[in-house]
């Protein structure tokens, strides 16, 4: 868990531990996509998109990418994920080899990519810090921004269809200020969601991981995000901690757990970014598939 706008980590736990992302996949998928400069242009679905688990696309139907995104990002469509890889990379291999050089470049060390919807795979991991330099990068994206930011979207197909989407992250409706951005959940990876929050000009990035049941997700991250924002609020008394630039987090900060006084906390069930100590200081705080 961070504050987005100093770039101070203010909790983790286990956040290089491999682990299933499972959906929150599609962020690398969605913004390989609003990089392409082919939003515009025409998707037709394939027969092995259409066969995509957990998908509800339909073989021959054809979008326009940029509209095709929605059904990716909101309730977590596979294969429409999958035929944007294919559409993007012309197979869903060469597509998975884009996903990996796009992480390397955002040296995501710890994360390996074989498909465009996040199914789980032995070959398909992250961790909870990747995803979090992962969410940080796409929501500089206006456009990606824009797409994870609705609970709901009317879209259309090309012949004229209506489609009436719902955003499966449930912070929407639930609590103030949230702008996205993906859930995730399968057997493997429980319950995931990385997730944004702007209050006040605060602003706060989560990531959860493995969380059990997948259920608790939402109400685990609210959690979070209460404790976070009480830190802020006392950390934002010293002066010193608003003239933090962003990425200036401590080296020491991003090694593992937090060290600190341990103010009891409810504690978030499963392996995940959570809020886990109170920092002694409000100064210069080394703080460190189917959806």
């Amino acid at each position: 868990m961070i504050d987005a706008n100093t770039g101070t980590i203010l909790s983790s736990k286990n956040p290089d531990k491999i682990m299933y992302p499972a959906s929150m996949t599609k962020m690398m998928t969605c913004i390989l996509a609003c990089e392409s400069g082919r939003l515009n242009e025409v998707v037709t679905i394939s027969a092995e998109a259409a066969a995509t688990p957990y998908g509800n696309v339909k073989k021959g139907e054809k979008y326009i990418l940029h509209d095709l995104l929605y059904r990716v990002m909101l309730p977590s469509d596979n294969g429409a994920a999958h035929a944007v890889g294919e559409f993007l990379g012309n197979d869903s291999i060469t597509f998975t080899m884009m996903m990996n050089a796009k992480a390397k470049a955002l040296h995501m060390n710890n994360t390996h990519f074989v498909n465009a919807h996040g199914l789980p795979d032995d070959d398909h991991y992250s961790t909870a810090s990747d995803m979090m330099r992962l969410m940080k990068y796409c929501l500089k994206n206006r456009t990606f921004a824009e797409i994870v930011s609705n609970q709901t979207r009317d879209i259309k197909t090309l012949a004229g269809t209506p489609i009436h989407l719902k955003n499966t992250n449930k912070l929407f409706g639930r609590y103030e200020g949230c702008i996205g951005v993906k859930t995730g959940t399968t057997r493997a990876a429980g319950g995931c969601l990385a997730s944004a929050v702007v209050r006040n000009g605060m602003k706060i990035y989560l990531v959860i991981m493995k969380c059990e049941p997948a259920r608790e997700r939402t109400d685990e991250s609210i959690v979070l995000y209460n404790k976070g924002f009480e830190m802020i609020k006392m950390l934002s008394k010293n002066p010193d901690y608003n003239k933090k630039k962003k990425g200036h987090a401590s080296k020491k900060s991003m090694g593992g757990s937090t060290q600190g006084t341990g103010v009891p906390v409810r504690r978030p069930k499963g392996d995940m970014m959570h809020y886990d100590d109170m920092m002694r200081t409000q100064g210069d705080v080394p703080m460190k598939h189917r959806n």
